[in-house]
């Protein structure tokens, strides 16, 4: 079927000539490389959705421990235990004298 015109595509005769018959296998092997690209996209897409996701919970992770940590800094400091025990009546004192080394001679 040399003359391929209009009709011919329309009612199908040109997908039923033996030329494109024989490239049946060629044409379902570049759909299916087709359908696998569009779907490594998808996977792409959604992993590096995982990916941000995971990011900001790392960063937010982050910041409450650098959070704790500083309120756990702030909270065991000398003055602050010495204010905490004298708030709540304790008679212990803190210690104005420093230490002294004892070494044996």
């Amino acid at each position: 079927m040399a003359n391929h015109d209009i009709q011919s595509w329309l009612n199908g005769d040109v997908l039923r000539s033996k030329a494109i018959r024989e490239q049946y296998p060629l044409i379902a092997l570049i759909v299916a490389l087709v359908f696998v690209y569009i779907l490594m996209g998808y996977q792409a897409g959604r992993q590096q959705h995982r990916l941000t996701d995971t990011k900001k919970e790392m960063l937010d992770a982050k910041f409450r421990y650098m959070t704790i940590s500083a309120q756990l800094t702030n909270t065991t400091r000398q003055s602050q235990v010495a204010t905490a025990l004298r708030e709540q009546g304790s008679t212990l004192q803190e210690n104005r004298v420093p230490p002294t080394k004892i070494t044996h001679e």
